[in-house]
């Protein structure tokens, strides 16, 4: 009976003593990872807040207006160009809208236009089916370009710039030499000249932005084909034809004129030419007779 208890109590021990080393090494197990375990938070922190910087970025970039140049290519055919300017210059001023270049000439006696219309781009969806109700449509195109990029990019060129501006403006105040100050004084008129130049970069694309154009050409219809085209009036044409006929020899006689002085320095030479040529034929001649005579 003791030597069950015994045996009973060995195995008490033994799960006791098992039990605790388990305790143990589950004690020890976290202070050993500890340290990995924190490195690995502190990873998972960084990688956390790279994502949420260029998550932030992203929604940035996609918060950001997209910046579209907006062109209209037209070409209308109508009955009177100078009337339907009259209209185009009406309707531009309800939609505050003006016109930038005018262009007329003729083709054939018919008057065309070019016209550089601008306009709020909001207000180019309205716009156009009124302009095209002035007359036939025979050309259109609308096309836009993607500037977003352009414009963010040296938006954000100024900024820094501006910041880069402060600090040298901090420094300027703090400067106690007057080499330090020309040398500061310098950098930021650099810096001045730079920042101007993007912001004049950045009004020209606020401009073509805000502003549709519409190149806009308006020509008068093509006739009817009836062969060959109607000429002047018959008494126009014989007082032209005489009058052509007499000038034309009026030319004559002048060009025989110039052509006998440009001759004249020549004269010598020609008048001693011909009388070779004149004494050589009558030898020939003279010679002829003689054999004649002898037969």
């Amino acid at each position: 009976m003791r030597r069950l208890l015994f045996l009973v109590l060995a195995i008490l021990l033994l799960f006791v003593a098992g039990g605790c080393g388990g305790a143990a090494n589950d004690a020890s197990a976290p202070t050993a990872t500890d340290g990995s375990g924190q490195y690995d938070n502190q990873t998972a922190n960084m990688s956390t807040e790279q994502m949420e910087k260029v998550k932030a970025e992203e929604e940035a970039r996609a918060g950001a207006t997209q910046k579209i140049i907006t062109t209209v290519n037209l070409v209308m055919a109508v009955a009177d160009v100078n009337e339907t300017v009259s209209k185009v210059e009406q309707i531009l001023q309800e939609v505050n809208g003006y016109v930038q270049d005018a262009d007329f000439w003729f083709v054939n006696d018919r008057p065309r236009g070019n016209f550089t219309l601008r306009l709020p781009v909001e207000k180019v969806d309205e716009t156009l089916p009124r302009l095209e109700a002035l007359g036939q449509v025979e050309r259109k195109n609308i096309s836009g370009q993607d500037v977003t990029e352009e414009y963010y990019d040296v938006e954000a060129r100024k900024n820094n710039l501006q910041k880069q501006e402060e600090r040298y403006l901090e420094l300027l105040s703090k400067a106690n030499t007057v080499k330090d100050m020309l040398e500061i004084e310098n950098e930021l008129a650099r810096i001045r000249g730079e920042i101007e130049s993007f912001e004049a970069r950045l009004k020209v694309l606020d401009n073509r932005v805000n502003l549709a154009t519409i190149n806009l050409e308006l020509r008068s219809p093509q006739g009817l084909s009836t062969g060959e085209t109607l000429r002047d009036p018959f008494g126009q044409r014989i007082q032209a034809g005489w009058q052509r006929g007499v000038n034309g020899m009026i030319n004559l006689v002048q060009d025989l004129f110039v052509f006998l002085v440009i001759l004249l320095p020549y004269t010598p030479i020609l008048a001693v030419g011909g009388y070779l040529i004149y004494r050589l034929y009558k030898i020939r001649v003279f010679r002829k007779n003689g054999h004649n005579g002898k037969d």
